[in-house]
């Protein structure tokens, strides 16, 4: 497989335009067209395309099989959706030539760490294709199959749970257990703040997910049922476990 010179974005907000950004200052030819116009003519050079659509895993399936008609054979096709990367693949006829891209940039150090999620049937010819590409831009690379939540959501996910069950039984206090994550085990942050800045209603949908394919050990505890449900989401609506308005 040659190398990755044009990249194909497709959505994305702002997290598409970070990735925009991060491959443009490689020197890839980067394209991000409006979904609002013929797009599709934009994929007779690519050499790989990246679904980072906000709607549900059907709308990104039929975006897909909408540019595997269009797409040369060369062409490798990635999502950067949190799960469903097989059921993506089935989507396409070319399955060896799909998979996911999943980006995290930390804004505060300048650091993105991509991992690439394989389904069964990702060749190790892609594998190695975007990893190339990954490492080319500056990036962090990690391999994971496919299953809900992948590392890092899996990990964040079932640490928020578990502090937030705590606090909930009055073991200890918020901002106690944020010191002694950040003191004694050197994060940026504790589990209440990564919640917030993460979003809860992003965090109870990951468990909901993990739950319903892992077992009753990711079921979200009852206080985060009830912050989503009050709308006290973190960050963005200026009120989660702490107050930011």
């Amino acid at each position: 497989m040659e190398g990755i010179n044009k990249v194909v974005i497709l959505g994305g907000g702002e997290t598409g335009k970070r990735i925009r950004d991060l491959f443009f200052k490689a020197g890839l030819k980067v394209v991000m067209p409006d979904l609002e116009t013929d797009y599709l003519k934009e994929l007779a050079d690519a050499d790989i395309v990246l679904e980072a659509l906000r709607g549900d895993v059907e709308s990104r399936k039929e975006t897909l099989r909408r540019c595997d008609e269009k797409a040369p054979p060369k062409t490798i096709f990635a999502t950067a959706a949190s799960w469903g990367i097989t059921e993506m693949a089935a989507a396409t006829k070319r399955p060896e030539k799909t998979l996911g891209l999943n980006f995290t940039f930390n804004l505060v150090e300048g650091k993105c760490l991509v991992q690439i999620v394989k389904q069964l049937e990702t060749s190790e010819e892609t594998v190695q294709a975007c990893k190339s590409l990954i490492e080319k831009v500056g990036a962090t690379a990690v391999e994971v199959e496919d299953s809900p939540g992948f590392i890092l959501d899996r990990v964040m996910a079932s640490m928020i749970n578990e502090a937030a069950t705590m606090y909930a039984s009055r073991i200890a206090t918020m901002e106690d257990m944020d010191k002694v994550a950040k003191l004694c085990l050197n994060w940026p942050m504790g589990p209440f703040e990564f919640a917030d800045t993460i979003g809860i209603d992003n965090v109870v949908a990951t468990l909901e997910t993990l739950s319903q394919q892992k077992g009753s050990q990711y079921i979200p505890c009852r206080l985060l049922r009830q912050m989503v449900a009050l709308g006290r989401l973190g960050k963005k609506t200026g009120k989660g476990f702490y107050q930011y308005i």
